[in-house]
């Protein structure tokens, strides 16, 4: 009953035309975010953080919100009609939505993508709405040892599960945390590694490296590949809205799929490193091996698109868990959004749901209305997507490269901003050449402080002697489980290696 409560107190909250407005606008940006292939919604949200430094954090994290969900969206619009998954986690709806497309079912197989998102969103939302204050109050009890152990399962998680391979995952996340001891020492107060630069003692600003590392790198590398997506105007022209809706009898058959589809891609967002890609993958698996037609999947399955659909909505809203109630950042998007908790003078953790209930739960709340309006603008505006996809081809590259400079920029109105920019966009150009993930990179060098914090007052706290965490229940369970995925992603990695070889 408390719950309803606090929501109805978020709703309130988003009654405001100001706010409505954001959250319809960062819908509408999110779409077409995620129409556009190769930038994602973590480069984004990085270009548009400079906007909301010192705004009202209510507004802004709404904007923001709004982006995330509207991009897991808008990723179906290229996948089905063009074979061109917008963002990662649109890669499964490729495998059975091009194939309905060229069957001529390219309506039906948006239209069951949109409602199947809707759904998986939005039980994606009530299931945060039930997890999300009670898991942080648990966590108002966590002292430094059980900090530690949650920081090291995360950097542990992301770099076992998140995909792209343990060792180039380890080489992210070490070079981030070395950046992240650039500054003050955390304890001592004494420069470390800042080379006699009296800029680099407040340590790598979070601002430039992100948008450096996401947003102009994607840039730098889409006029490299010189890769241009072509959209011809039947393709706009062949979408009508009455055959956008699928029959009630694939409703009705589809229903179960995305009920499932939604419960696992929200326990996987919720785990850090995981992501909306593998919850994608993972559902679209269970799909297939309790379909009686398996056969089907890959050659224009309804069930093929409802799946992915609803998994990599329901996943954005699970990795919100950690993130709120934790103050950990799961997946690269997610940590942009940490960053964008931190620039309008917010911690998310265990407190943000005490000292900041009126901002958790009026964005909680903004997850809802989001999802409805995502649902009539994936229905009703595919065409103007499209059309904008295809002018975008030749200004985008110029527009969002002009953001990220003025952006880095206005953040501090420092030149070595920009400088610093520069830098981390080559490092995103040789990450993505040499197939490194970015992600670990970033978490790290956001969390990287605050692992080194938790240990040395973990030290401090057991006079040394660090074998006295173990006397923790919660901090010996995730030393464990660390231990343990650490140790199958080094056996998986040696039998790779045995079998190349």
């Amino acid at each position: 009953m408390e719950t309803l409560t606090l929501v109805l107190m978020g709703f309130k909250q988003c009654m405001n035309p100001y706010i409505i407005f954001l959250c319809l606008f960062g819908a509408v940006l999110g779409t077409l975010v995620g129409v556009l292939p190769g930038f994602g919604p973590a480069a984004c949200l990085a270009v548009l953080l400079p906007v909301i430094y010192g705004r009202d954090p209510l507004s802004s994290l709404v904007l923001l919100s709004g982006i995330f969900s509207g991009a897991m969206f808008g990723g179906m619009i290229t996948s089905i009609n063009l074979n061109i998954p917008g963002e990662n986690a649109s890669i499964v709806t490729t495998f059975d939505g091009y194939p309905l497309a060229r069957k001529g079912k390219a309506g039906v197989a948006m239209g069951i993508a949109a409602i199947s998102s809707f759904l998986g969103g939005t039980i994606g939302v009530i299931l945060l709405t039930l997890v999300g204050r009670p898991l942080a109050d648990y966590a108002l009890a966590f002292g430094p040892s059980e900090y530690f152990a949650i920081y090291l399962f995360t950097f542990v998680a992301i770099v076992t599960i998140g995909g792209k391979g343990f060792i180039p995952s380890c080489i992210s996340l070490i070079f981030g945390l070395l950046i992240s001891t650039v500054g003050l020492d955390v304890i001592s107060g004494s420069p470390r590694l800042t080379f006699g630069s009296v800029e680099l003692m407040a340590g790598i600003d979070f601002l430039p490296a992100v948008v450096g590392l996401f947003g102009l790198s994607e840039v730098v590398l889409s006029l490299l590949d010189g890769e241009r997506v072509k959209v011809s105007k039947n393709q706009i022209n062949q979408f009508h809205l009455k055959g956008m809706f699928p029959t009630v009898k694939n409703l009705l058959m589809c229903l179960p799929t995305v009920l499932r589809s939604a419960v696992i891609g929200f326990s996987v967002g919720a785990l850090p490193g995981a992501g909306a890609t593998i919850a994608t993958f993972l559902s679209y698996g269970t799909e297939k091996r309790l379909a009686k037609d398996k056969d089907s999947f890959g050659k224009g399955n309804i069930k093929g698109v409802a799946a992915p659909e609803s998994a990599n909505n329901a996943s954005a809203m699970g990795s919100y868990v950690p993130l709120l109630a934790l103050g950990i950042p799961g997946s690269a998007t997610s940590a942009v959004l940490l960053g964008a908790f931190v620039m309008v003078g917010i911690t998310p953790g265990p407190r943000l749901f005490t000292d900041h209930a009126d901002v958790a739960w009026g964005l909680i709340a903004s997850m809802y209305l989001g999802n409805i309006a995502l649902l009539i603008i994936n229905t009703a505006f595919i065409p103007l997507f499209l059309w904008l996809l295809r002018i975008s081809e030749n200004t985008m590259p110029v527009i969002v490269a002009t953001l990220c400079v003025i952006g880095s920029y206005s953040n501090q109105n420092m030149v070595s901003d920009i400088l610093l920019m520069l830098l981390f966009t080559v490092l995103g150009v040789f990450f993505k050449k040499l197939d490194i993930p970015p992600a670990p990179c970033i978490i790290a060098l956001v969390l990287g402080g605050d692992l080194e914090f938790a240990l040395r007052q973990t030290l401090e706290l057991f006079q040394g002697n660090f074998l006295l965490c173990f006397t923790k229940p919660i901090t010996t369970v995730l030393f464990i489980v660390s231990a343990i995925f650490i140790v199958n992603a080094v056996r998986k990695t040696v039998v790779m290696k045995v079998k190349n070889t």
